[in-house]
């Protein structure tokens, strides 16, 4: 681990934190920027064992809040999207085909740090959520859908969100075989062309909160790992 010797010094608590590590460096400013991708010399650097390939036998199932993103193919907008998820409740996130790796080093870094908080699930279709119940799938279209909040968002759900230039195109079809979808779009003014997918879901995700903070209990419905 290096700590930034201009910003961190011995006494600083998250250098006292790491005290048992067996490898831990004050650095100057000007090294940390070389082993560094960003513009910035960061405060730290940490080297850290990726986690293991998770399954939805070791995550909460049914999930109160889940996140499944199809096609979602920039590693940016899923790192960004890890680090919401985790932020607002999400039990676990699902990659499905098309969609950049969690690990990324650009997705990484957007999610700063909640790739090691929230179970990510990997290489997942539209077959294998269809092999689950307990929950509604919430799937994000841009045009045709409820607003959000006429639609209810507290019962447990999965919420699906595609690329922004195709959608969820042929997930949804998948996504709905065998159980109702609940299509929610959200309103833009006119002449607008599309939300970012990562600021969709993040939007999406507050008025999940929002809805669950009037019924608090609604979302906790049912047995859950």
């Amino acid at each position: 681990m290096l700590f930034n010797a201009e910003e961190l010094q011995d006494g600083d608590p998250r250098v006292a934190a790491t005290e048992g590590l067996a490898e831990r460096y004050l650095v100057p400013p000007k090294l940390m920027g070389y082993a560094s991708a960003l513009a910035a010399a960061p405060r730290v650097i940490a080297i850290l064992p990726q986690p293991a390939v998770r399954s939805f036998s070791d995550v909460r199932f049914p999930p109160s809040l889940g996140l499944y993103l199809a096609g979602v193919a920039d590693p940016g907008n899923v790192g960004t999207l890890v680090r919401t998820g985790a932020a607002l409740g999400a039990d676990w996130l699902a990659l499905g085909p098309g969609s950049a790796d969690a690990f990324h080093p650009r997705a990484v870094r957007a999610a700063m740090g909640s790739t090691f908080a929230v179970p990510v699930l990997e290489n997942v279709t539209p077959a294998d959520l269809a092999t689950r119940s307990g929950f509604a799938v919430v799937a994000a279209v841009p045009r045709d859908g409820v607003a959000p909040w006429n639609a209810d968002l507290t019962q447990p759900l999965v919420l699906a969100l595609g690329a922004e230039r195709l959608g969820l195109g042929p997930a949804l079809e998948g996504l709905s075989d065998g159980r109702d979808v609940i299509r929610v779009t959200i309103p833009q003014a006119a002449g607008a062309e599309s939300l970012n997918v990562s600021a969709a879901g993040a939007a999406l995700l507050a008025e999940i909160v929002r809805q669950r903070a009037v019924a608090p209990s609604s979302a906790e419905d049912g047995d859950g790992r």
